[in-house]
């Protein structure tokens, strides 16, 4: 006789964490990179490399950038993994890392706005 049991379907809810979670932000990656690299190629071009504006905002493009991957990258690896794979480590010197370069990456973001702002007023 055999012991084979039907495996149970999974839960809605995890399906629409699945997507949530995990899908979403891979495209928020894929979109937000692309539109990050089609800017800077434009500031980078000769017309529009003349202003000290055009510098803040390559800037500001580099931290969209990388607190995209911050956020985005280590939720969908968490989702993906069933939270067993952090994108971090588990070493004391990461751990810190992981709690400092997302908010200062926002941060930074902000400030490159505000110094785009005052360069245009002033």
């Amino acid at each position: 006789m055999s012991t084979w049991t039907p495996k149970p379907d999974p839960l809605p809810w995890d399906t629409i964490e699945l997507i949530i979670g995990g899908i979403i932000p891979i495209g928020l990656i894929v979109i937000g990179t692309l539109g990050n690299i089609l800017c800077i190629g434009i500031l980078l071009s000769e017309a529009h490399r003349q202003t000290s504006t055009n510098v803040y905002l390559i800037f500001l493009c580099l931290m969209d950038t990388i607190s995209l991957y911050q956020w985005n990258l280590s939720r969908a690896l968490q989702v993906f993994t069933n939270n067993k794979q952090t994108m971090w480590g588990s070493s004391l010197i990461m751990c810190k890392l992981s709690q400092f370069f997302p908010y200062y990456t926002l941060h930074t973001s902000a400030m490159f706005l505000t110094l785009v702002e005052l360069d245009r007023a002033c």
